[in-house]
């Protein structure tokens, strides 16, 4: 997403990375705001006006910090005040346990360039583009995307469930989702944006030629600052050629649409520049595919009289705005969109710049306050529950086992305590299968599952667990993988790593017994570095059709055991390889099978299951045993 300032902020994005940190008690954890103003450089101010908008842009932090409290990750806030405007452009950053981003007092810090921005600001665009050659210091022409403009059909797809008008707590007011989720306040609810007709568009792009010709001199000038003729030439060229192409392009554009240029200009580029104003396609235009997307956009100015009272310490208009995230973008970013939606009190926001009578004497609160605590409160309890049924689980343990769980403490519906994992994308969810007993997680595709109560597996282990496959009709079922990676410092200073990955498929019965198109397997690769291998036969690897898991014979229990130098792989209670079978991709023995001594591997469980919308992938009664 971009954002513009009035006139002078162009493009800085907001959109954050997804979050890496798969740690689920910081997901759920009620983090708050840094106390570092590490990213905040505004210096107390002088001059009278700018003092006035000092105090208020702190009011814009205290009004934020009342309405949102960041769970799954830690805010900052920046404020700024310059000639055309003044606000706070917020941060929600990604946090981690890693040491690189603590403390020394073990608090987070934000981990760099991971962050997703919300604003609250005066005289700010979004989702709006100037028309940088025809503006002038006196007159500002943009075009905007209009409200319920979608940038493709997936991201409109990802709206599903956003309230057209982003909430009822901000209903009263001008709303508008484009790129941005905005609540505009302003006097009387009437922004000073004056629409543009198709005329006065295309005069002012062609008056604007001749500023597209006075940049094109200057950088000339500078391209070849002591070459006179090659300036006269380079200018000579572009003036005869573009800005002559052009000219005749508008003039066209008059003549064909002589019948509209009163109406509003709503125009097919949404960044439009001078090369924007062409025939074919005509710029006035909307194809089909641009109509279903809302991707049509007007065109807006600001003219001399508004122009003149932006530097008002009153602002012509307030914009808060944040981008929509649903609760499979994960708790961080849902709460942030939640809390900005439904707990920001646009009311008092309102009265405070244009009706101060109505809030004399009182103090801001948020809107909704109490479903706002009764969340926080939820986050902060779920915490805590988690790691009492944590801390339950590791207490009965028999000796050799360093971690077992069968889900048989969770509640149905919920979400695996002891188990570190996203909570964007598709969840991991505690589940019942019929005719099993006991519970079951059923994995979310390709969100990575890891034990937290283990960092790392002991060096000589067993590795038990059973997997169930949903019915299908299908060629596959369900895929589990495990990948376990693992590295240590040898004597030599030359850092040893492994990276040991297994798979098993379910595969179609009927498939089987016909010996056609059976695709039930199981995988091994096993990758060392450095490798005693040559670089066409590096690693190890091993694929069998595997007849145990399939469309009838729905679970399996698989038994992975490393000890020493050596790997083998069972499917219930029956050894069906080890590292001396394993092969190079060319079908020869491998020379590089061995696991490094005294390295240790850690764990990451995926499902990647071929048709995960149908066909579920189960696993229970995970046991993990030292040798």
């Amino acid at each position: 997403m971009k954002y513009f300032v009035l006139l002078f902020l162009l493009g800085i994005s907001c959109t954050g990375f997804a979050q890496r940190n798969h740690d689920q008690d910081i997901q759920d954890s009620v983090i708050g705001w840094w106390s570092n103003n590490r990213f905040d450089h505004l210096k107390p101010q002088t001059d009278p006006i700018w003092k006035k908008k000092e105090v208020i842009v702190n009011e814009m932090v205290k009004w934020m910090k009342a309405s949102y409290t960041p769970v799954g990750g830690l805010g900052t806030s920046s404020r700024y005040i310059n000639s055309k405007g003044y606000g706070v452009d917020f941060l929600v950053w990604n946090v981690s346990h890693d040491k690189e981003w603590t403390e020394a007092n073990g608090n987070f810090k934000p981990i760099a360039e991971e962050n997703t921005k919300f604003v609250m600001a005066a005289n700010q665009l979004f989702g709006a583009h100037p028309i940088s050659f025809i503006n002038t210091g006196n007159e500002f022409y943009f075009a905007i995307q209009p409200d319920g403009y979608g940038a493709d059909s997936q991201k409109n797809d990802r709206r599903n469930g956003l309230d057209p008008r982003i909430h009822p707590n901000a209903y009263r007011y001008i709303t508008r989702v484009n790129d941005w989720c905005t609540v505009y306040l302003a006097p009387d609810n009437k922004l000073p944006w004056i629409p543009v007709s198709k005329g006065e568009l295309l005069e002012k792009a062609e008056e604007g030629l001749q500023k597209v010709l006075e940049d094109k001199r200057k950088q000339v000038v500078s391209q070849w600052p002591d070459n006179k003729k090659s300036q006269e030439e380079a200018l000579d060229y572009f003036e005869k050629g573009d800005i002559a192409k052009y000219r005749k392009k508008i003039q066209e554009l008059k003549s064909r649409h002589a019948n509209s240029l009163k109406e509003a200009a709503v125009i097919r580029s949404m960044q439009p520049n001078m090369f924007s104003f062409e025939t074919d396609p005509d710029i006035f235009k909307i194809d089909n595919y641009a109509k279903e997307l809302n991707q049509a956009y007007q065109v807006m100015k600001l003219d001399a009289t508004i122009m003149a009272k932006v530097n008002d310490v009153t602002p012509l208009w307030v914009a808060v705005a944040f981008p929509f995230e649903n609760k499979e973008n994960g708790n961080q970013l849902f709460e942030m969109y939640t809390a900005m939606s439904q707990n920001i009190n646009y009311d008092y926001i309102y009265n405070y710049f244009y009706d101060a009578e109505k809030i004399k004497g009182k103090m801001y609160s948020p809107a909704n306050a109490v479903a706002l605590k009764v969340r926080l409160d939820a986050y902060r309890n779920k915490t805590a529950g988690t790691q009492s049924l944590i801390a339950k689980k590791q207490g009965n343990l028999p000796a050799g086992v360093v971690l077992f769980d069968d889900f048989s403490q969770e509640q149905v519906g919920g979400k695996p305590a002891g188990w570190h994992f996203s909570s964007t994308g598709k969840p991991h969810i505690i589940s019942k299968i019929e005719g099993e007993t006991r519970n079951w997680l059923k994995l979310g595709y390709g969100n990575e599952l890891s034990p937290a109560t283990l960092q790392s597996l002991p060096e000589n282990f067993s590795l038990e667990y059973d997997v169930v496959t949903s019915g299908f009709d299908g060629r596959w079922g369900a895929n589990l993988t495990m990948e376990l990676k693992g590295s240590k410092k040898g004597s030599d200073g030359v850092v040893y790593s492994s990276t040991l990955t297994t798979s098993i498929t379910a595969g179609n019965q009927s498939a089987l017994e016909a010996n056609h198109d059976y695709r039930g397997e199981l995988k091994i690769d096993l990758l060392n570095y450095p490798s005693k291998m040559d670089y066409n036969d590096k690693g190890g690897y091993f694929n069998v059709t595997q007849p145990v898991f399939t469309s009838t014979k729905r679970k399996v229990h698989v038994q992975l055991v490393k000890k020493g130098q050596m790997i083998s792989m069972s499917l219930n209670g029956k050894e069906l390889t080890n590292s001396l079978q394993f092969k190079t991709k060319y079908g020869k023995p491998c020379g590089d099978c061995s696991i490094p001594g005294g390295l240790v591997y850690n764990l990451v469980i995926r499902n990647f299951t071929q048709e995960p919308e149908t066909v579920n992938c189960y696993i229970g009664n995970v046991k993990i045993s030292k040798l």
